[in-house]
């Protein structure tokens, strides 16, 4: 696990620095992109457009949507046999392009695509590559023709002129970073899920929501969907990138809030989080059903619920601290890598940070980071939710006891006599026993020695007692033994009525007591009841007759 672990990180480093080890690098010059934009309806060819006047120091975003070409300058390059050149461009909204590859010789070759078809040429990591013929002269320019650009991040993002090697180890190592990504969503929620089955806090269904709809958004986002689904249209899978974006934000925002509780967070802030929640929905649908139309309106306001969205965090930590909630820490410490990585994209979303394949990709780092630690952490809470609970049941169960156990004599108390006694199956014997003239010793000796000959005689009750019988205080001075019929020969009245005489009695008191027993079942309340009613008449009979004595019901029936 501690392996596996290590080389997840280690392979998530890489690709977000994009660093891996290569065969050599290309010695191409940094690349500048001079963007014009054409009027509606203007129609270019390979000739016209390589004469196109191109300014190179406006900004692409202040152009806004339309058709557009783009001439990549860059110190002339030429490619080998063995490892030919590739054109990587970011993904982003248009409709059809045509790029012209013009060579020192004044030759030019062209490759054309469009949104449903550009799959073709997507690499992981949302990479357009297009591959440049081998020329025997160098390559001095590149010009690209966008129709229908969206431009909210730029008309041509990130162009850069790679060999084929470079490509192919800056590829394996975001697909090694993805797959471990993935295999370590998958660990998370085999174990969140096998933790919720068991321990069934909510919190925990929000974190594996938010993991699932985490790897969702990254295998799209990647690029994977669509190379795999071909005939995918990109634009389509931008939209749903906006619409997974805003449901992994929901997602988490919900998970923090169900994770601290309650009572950590007020009424109010839990109805502005549902507010912010239900806002952010709209925004991405409004752009996933509107888009293009005012794209550039609607992707501001997209990003405006994100803003909103992301800013919730900040009251619900503050909410959760104030209540003394001792994970708020360690959670801004699990946490911190995707707030930065989630403020770098709100950035960049709002045009303040230009577009990056690091932006793109950071989300790998500091959501696989982000996970691991926020899996300690759930297990934390997880922990402690169950020595919470478990101190529950040990204080449930302690205070059911005391309510059924009489505090001075250590014995059962009426109520909990009569739960445990209806329903037993068989005949049983009833002794109710009395201490005789009780009343007196407490005007002797006092209350407490009154006590301690309560004790004295809760003492031979329970050693008489068999280890299937039940032995109770009723109240005040009246014990009951109830005795099943396996046991009459071993617990008789007479038995204990004789232990009782020859027990030791504080201040040498003299104490006896008198006892009524009544045989039957116990099967119902009604049963109960008349064997009561009988072994009670016994035990008056015992006391009319002189006390220090048993009486049987044996041969009368009770008034």
């Amino acid at each position: 696990m501690r392996l596996a672990l290590k080389a997840w990180i280690v392979l998530a480093i890489l690709s977000a620095i994009g660093f891996a080890p290569t065969p050599g690098h290309a010695q191409v010059s940094p690349i500048q992109s001079c963007v014009s934009k054409l009027a509606d309806g203007h129609d270019t060819s390979a000739t016209t457009v390589q004469h196109h006047d191109f300014p190179c120091d406006t900004k692409q975003t202040a152009l806004g949507s339309g058709d557009f070409v783009t001439k990549l300058v860059f110190a002339p390059v030429l490619a080998k046999v063995h490892d030919p050149l590739v054109l990587r461009l970011g993904s982003d909204w248009q409709e059809s392009a045509r790029i012209t590859f013009r060579f020192a010789d004044g030759d030019t070759e062209q490759i054309e695509f469009n949104s449903r078809n550009v799959g073709y040429f997507m690499t992981i990591g949302a990479i357009w590559e297009f591959p440049i013929p081998v020329r025997s002269s160098l390559l001095e320019a590149v010009f690209i023709e966008t129709r229908g650009s969206a431009n909210v991040r730029g008309v041509v993002l990130s162009p850069e002129l790679a060999t084929r090697s470079e490509s192919y180890a800056r590829g394996l190592a975001l697909t090694s970073a993805y797959c471990a990504f993935a295999g370590l969503a998958v660990v998370l929620l085999a174990y969140n899920i096998s933790l919720w089955a068991a321990m069934r806090h909510s919190f925990q269904l929000w974190y594996c929501a938010m993991v699932s709809l985490l790897a969702l958004y990254t295998f799209s986002s990647s690029g994977a969907l669509a190379m795999l689904a071909s005939g995918l249209d990109n634009n389509d899978r931008l939209r749903l990138n906006y619409a997974l974006l805003v449901a992994v934000g929901a997602s988490t925002l919900l998970f923090v809030r169900h994770f601290f509780g309650d009572e950590a967070i007020t009424p109010r802030l839990n109805r502005l989080l549902h507010v912010t929640i239900a806002l952010s929905a709209m925004a991405a649908l409004a752009f996933a059903v509107l888009a293009p139309w005012q794209i550039r309106l609607l992707d501001t306001l997209y990003f405006i619920a994100i803003t909103i969205m992301l800013s919730m965090v900040v009251p619900l930590l503050i909410s959760a601290r104030r209540n003394g909630n001792r994970y708020v820490w360690i959670f801004l410490v699990a946490w911190a890598a995707p707030i930065l990585a989630a403020i770098l994209r709100v950035a960049n979303g709002f045009n303040l940070l230009p577009h990056s394949t690091l932006i793109d990709n950071a989300n790998i780092l500091a959501q696989s980071l982000e996970a691991v630690l926020s899996a300690l952490l759930v297990t934390a809470r997880v922990r402690e939710l169950g020595v919470e609970r478990d101190r529950a049941i040990r204080g449930e169960r302690t205070a059911r006891r005391l309510a059924a156990i009489d505090p001075l004599t250590g014995l059962m108390n009426r109520r909990a006599f009569i739960d445990r006694a209806i329903g037993r199956p068989g005949r049983h014997r009833l002794m109710l026993i009395d201490i005789d003239h009780f009343k007196s010793v407490n005007d002797r000796f006092g209350h407490d020695i009154g006590d301690e000959v309560l004790r004295a005689v809760t003492s031979v009750i329970q050693s008489s007692c068999p280890q299937n019988g039940l032995a109770v205080r009723l109240g005040g001075e009246e014990f009951a033994l109830l005795i099943p019929e396996l046991d009459f020969a071993t617990c008789r009245p007479e038995m204990v009525l004789k232990a009782i005489r020859s027990e030791p009695m504080p201040r040498d008191a003299h104490v006896t007591v008198s006892i009524g027993h009544a045989e039957g079942p116990m099967a119902s309340e009604e049963s109960w009841k008349r064997l009561y009613r009988l072994a009670d008449s016994a035990l008056y009979r015992a006391k009319t007759d002189g006390r220090d004595r048993c009486c049987s019901a044996t041969g009368f029936q009770a008034a």
